[in-house]
C-alpha cells in the first residue's frame, strides 16, 4: 500500500514551572509497551518509542540497572522523533535527594542550542521516593528539538537507566500481529488512557460481553497506567471454539485494528500443472482496518485460475497488512513451501505499476503521526535492515511482463517509488530471500478500486495470471 502523509506541527513551547504541592510522580510499572519492533518490552517503553539508553551516552557508574549519574547527561534526539505533540519521559531513581527545591531538571534543547523545554523534579513532589520512576514532560513545537538534558540538582545522586520520545496521542494497538496463535496465549489490547473499547468481534460474533464477563472473574485483566489502558486476555477464554482462522476486529478510541488469528500455517498447495514452476503469489487484507471493501489485490490473486495458466503451479496466500507479519509469513511460506517465483500485488494509485525498486525503510509519517497498520503500528524514519544496503532491485522480467499486459490492454507504468509502507516492506523481503535462494520475486501494485463485481474480478484476474505466464516463460 502506499501511504502520503500530511503534517502540521504545533509552534507551542511548552514548559512547567517549579514549584511545590505538585502530585507525587506515579511509577512505570512496566506495563507501558513498545511495538516498535512488533514485540512487548519487559523495560516497559511505550508504543512507537523512541528510546535512548543511559548506559551508551551518559557518564558515571554503571549499576545493574543503569548508570548512576556523574554529573549532567546530554542525550541525541533520534531523527523521527524531533518535531510534533511529544512526551519526553525519563526512567530513573533517585538515590539521595536535597530536603528541598529542585531535584532533576530535564530540558530539551534545539539544533540551536537554545532551550525549548523544560520540567523540574522537586523535594516535594518526590517525597522521599528513592524506587524507581517516569519524570516527563510534554513537548509541542515546530521547533527541531536536539538533544535531552539531565541535570541532578543539589546535590543529588540520580541513577538514570533510559530516555524514551514518544507521541502524545496514542491509537489502539492490539498484540499479537496476525499469525499462528495458541490457545495459551494471550491477546493484549492498547488503548489511550481511559477510553473505552467501543468493538471487539470474530465475524458476526460480538466478543464485548464474553470480555466484560472475564475481567468480572479476573481470567482477563484491565490495567491503566500513566499513558495507556492495557486489556489482557487468554485467547482460548475468549475464543473457546475459534475456527482454524479468526478475523478479530477492534475499535476504541476513534481507531480500528484487525488482526488474522490462525490455529496452524497455510498448507502448501500448488494449483496447476503439478511438473510446472512453482510460483507463490501474495495480495493483501482489506485496509484501513475498519475499510468497508475489499482489497484489489487479495480480490484479484484469489479469483485468477491456474488451470489458465501453461508450466505454472501457483500458491496463493492473502496476507495481514502489517508490517512485520506480512513479510515474516511470506518468509515462512518460502522457506516451508519452496517456490521458483513470488510475486506480491498490493493495493495502489491509478494504474498498475511494476515496481522495479524497494527500499531499506519504513516511514508513513513523523513519529507524532502518520498511518498505522492495520494493527496500530506506525513507523517513523526506520530501516527494516540495519545491516543492508539502501535499495533492492526487482527480479521479475518487468518488460515481458508490461508486455503480457497490454496484450490484454491493460497499460502498466514502471515505478520506482512502492512507498514506504507494507508493500515496500513486503517486495524488499521478496528480493532478499528469493535473491538468497536463486529465485525471482518482486511487487506489483493494482490501481485502487471499491466496487468488486465479476467482471471486474476476471479483469484483476487476467492480470495476475498475465504476470505469472511472463514470469514463467523467462527461462
Amino acid at each position: 500500500m502506499r501511504s502520503a502523509v500530511s503534517l502540521s506541527f504545533l509552534a507551542v513551547l511548552a514548559g512547567c514551572a517549579d514549584g511545590t504541592g505538585e502530585p507525587p510522580v506515579d511509577p512505570n510499572e512496566g506495563l507501558l509497551r513498545d511495538f516498535l519492533d512488533g514485540k512487548f518490552d519487559s523495560a516497559g517503553h511505550p508504543l512507537n518509542a523512541k528510546t535512548l539508553e543511559a548506559e551508551s551516552s551518559c557518564s558515571g557508574t554503571v549499576t545493574t540497572s543503569g548508570v548512576k549519574l556523574a554529573g549532567a547527561c546530554e542525550l541525541a534526539v533520534p531523527s523521527g522523533a524531533t518535531t510534533g505533540r511529544l512526551v519526553v519521559n525519563v526512567r530513573l531513581r533517585v538515590v539521595r535527594a536535597p530536603s528541598s527545591g529542585s531535584v532533576v531538571k530535564l530540558r530539551v534543547i534545539d539544533t540551536d542550542g537554545n532551550e525549548i523545554a523544560k520540567e523540574s523534579l522537586t523535594a516535594s513532589r518526590l517525597r522521599g521516593r528513592t524506587s524507581w520512576m517516569d519524570f516527563s514532560l510534554d513537548l509541542e513545537t515546530s521547533v527541531a528539538a536536539g538533544k535531552l538534558r539531565i541535570e541532578p540538582q543539589g546535590g543529588a545522586e540520580v541513577e538514570i537507566d533510559y530516555a524514551e520520545i514518544f507521541p502524545k496521542n496514542f491509537g489502539l494497538v492490539i498484540a499479537p500481529g496476525s499469525g499462528v496463535i495458541g490457545d495459551a496465549d494471550v491477546l493484549t489490547i492498547e488503548l489511550p488512557k481511559l477510553r473505552k473499547l467501543e468493538r471487539l468481534d470474530a465475524g458476526d460474533q460480538d466478543l464485548l460481553p464474553a470480555l466484560e464477563s472475564l475481567l468480572a472473574r479476573g481470567v482477563a485483566t484491565k490495567t491503566t497506567t500513566g499513558f495507556r489502558t492495557l486489556i489482557q486476555v487468554p485467547v482460548a477464554a475468549l475464543l473457546p471454539d475459534r475456527a482454524d482462522v479468526v478475523e478479530l476486529h477492534v475499535r476504541g478510541a476513534g481507531d480500528a485494528a484487525r488482526v488474522q488469528l490462525l490455529r496452524a500455517a497455510q498448507d502448501c498447495t500448488y494449483e496447476g500443472d503439478p511438473a510446472g514452476t512453482r510460483v507463490l503469489i501474495t495480495g493483501f487484507q482489506p485496509f484501513p482496518a475498519d475499510g468497508t471493501h475489499g482489497n484489489v489485490s487479495a480480490e484479484a490473486v484469489t479469483a485468477m485460475d491456474p488451470a489458465n495458466l501453461r508450466g505454472a503451479q501457483v500458491m496463493r496466500m492473502v496476507l495481514p497488512v502489517e508490517y512485520d507479519r506480512a513479510p515474516a509469513m511470506i518468509g515462512e511460506a518460502i522457506a516451508r513451501c519452496a517456490p521458483d517465483v513470488v510475486i506480491s500485488f498490493g493495493q495502489g494509485g491509478g494504474a498498475i505499476a511494476l515496481e522495479k525498486t524497494a527500499y531499506n525503510l519504513q516511514d508513513t509519517g513523523e513519529i507524532s503521526g502518520g498511518v498505522p497498520d492495520n494493527r496500530g503500528i506506525i513507523r517513523a524514519a526506520v530501516p527494516i535492515d540495519p545491516t543492508a544496503g539502501e535499495e533492492r532491485s526487482t527480479l521479475l522480467p518487468l518488460d515481458s511482463i508490461r508486455i503480457a499486459m497490454e496484450d490484454l490492454g491493460e497499460f502498466p507504468e514502471d515505478s520506482t517509488d512502492p512507498g514506504r509502507y507494507i508493500c515496500n516492506n513486503t517486495m524488499w523481503n521478496n528480493i532478499g530471500v528469493m535473491s538468497a535462494r536463486g529465485g525471482r520475486g518482486g511487487f506489483i501494485h493494482l490501481p485502487f478500486t471499491t466496487r468488486f463485481d465479476d467482471e471486474v474480478r476476471a479483469r484483476w484476474a487476467r492480470v495476475v495470471e498475465a504476470a505469472i505466464q511472463a514470469t514463467v516463460d523467462q527461462k
